[in-house]
């Protein structure tokens, strides 16, 4: 299991990620912009405002899993499925590169401080885990999970000139490379809640 300490880390990234969702900048679709990445893209604005809406959306769906982790970590629990979505949610959006509009003159600070968060709590998770855990642990979870994020999130740092490529060596992290799919993790995330089921199946 997660230590407290581990807990109140999660929680700490929790809120700075909500505080970058909850204040986006309003003039975030500034007609300059939206002309160059038409340009760039060679689709029309309306597509554009199109996805746009859509990583709306999906900053709402990570919010609300985000405020569902915090309401268990509150009171001392980590739901491992909405953790390993979250980070997915996270990834994708980093992916689409529209968060840049989302937060404009933060963009750099945000991906500072949550790139920060994640890589302080994927050093300690690291400690738990040795080749001898098994996959269906918390720790691997979320270790395995923290990668595909970090990966993201570096990619993005890197984009926008928040750390340069020797800060990024300088926060050792080792292999980042993700060892499971999104599904699989997701598989492994609900095993312990169906461990029971499977033990009454297999007693009976």
């Amino acid at each position: 299991m997660l230590t407290q300490e581990t807990i109140s880390t999660l929680q700490a990234q929790i809120e700075r990620f909500q505080q970058y969702l909850d204040f986006p900048n309003a003039q975030h679709e500034t007609s300059a912009k939206l002309a160059e990445i038409v340009s760039t893209r060679g689709i029309s604005q309306d597509e554009l405002r199109q996805e746009i809406a859509q990583l709306q959306q999906k900053l709402h769906r990570f919010v609300k899993l985000l405020e569902k982790i915090r309401d268990r970590a509150s009171v001392g629990e980590l739901t491992v499925l909405y953790f390993v979505k979250s980070n997915f949610f996270l990834k994708e959006i980093l992916d689409d590169g529209y968060w840049v509009l989302y937060w404009r003159e933060d963009a750099k600070k945000a991906i500072e401080l949550l790139t920060s968060a994640s890589v302080a709590l994927y050093k300690e998770i690291k400690n738990a885990v040795s080749p001898e855990t098994p996959k269906k642990d918390i720790n691997y979870v979320v270790l395995e999970t923290l990668k595909h994020s970090l990966n993201s999130l570096i990619e993005a740092g890197l984009r926008v000139n928040a750390f340069s490529q020797k800060e990024v060596n300088a926060f050792d992290l080792g292999d980042i490379t993700p060892q499971e799919s999104e599904t699989v993790l997701i598989f492994l995330s609900t095993m312990k809640k169906w461990e029971p089921v499977y033990k009454r199946l297999a007693a009976s």
